[in-house]
């Protein structure tokens, strides 16, 4: 299993309906109750999730047009501030959480599925 797909299972994707963050390695084991669905999250929720991702992340190092260079702490703060660039970081993010989800929906990343349930 590459490291890009290791380090995504230990990132949170969605909320629990108590409000717990669940993690790609919890949504596939279903440890959690079910995970709110992306699409009723609310937008706040949509940061959050984004926020910690940023957070778990060594280094955080982005060139956007209009902005510049982002690091880390700006990445965070342009997030919890819901900004353009913050705003743009929230879809990004959510784009790669539904892309993984639909993935092993369709059974494409067999070897993340088999190590997750060990």
């Amino acid at each position: 299993m590459s490291k890009a797909f290791n380090k995504q299972l230990n990132l949170p994707i969605s909320f629990t309906s108590s409000g717990e963050m669940v993690t790609l390695r919890e949504f596939i084991k279903h440890k959690n109750d079910s995970p709110v669905p992306l699409s009723s999250l609310t937008y706040t929720q949509k940061a959050q999730i984004t926020a910690e991702r940023i957070r778990q992340e060594p280094e955080v190092k982005l060139a956007m047009v209009g902005a510049g260079v982002i690091d880390k702490e700006r990445a965070i703060a342009e997030v919890e501030s819901q900004t353009p660039v913050g705003q743009a970081l929230i879809e990004a993010e959510q784009y790669v959480i539904q892309k993984l989800i639909e993935e092993i929906k369709k059974g494409r990343l067999k070897e993340i599925i088999s190590i997750t349930h060990e």
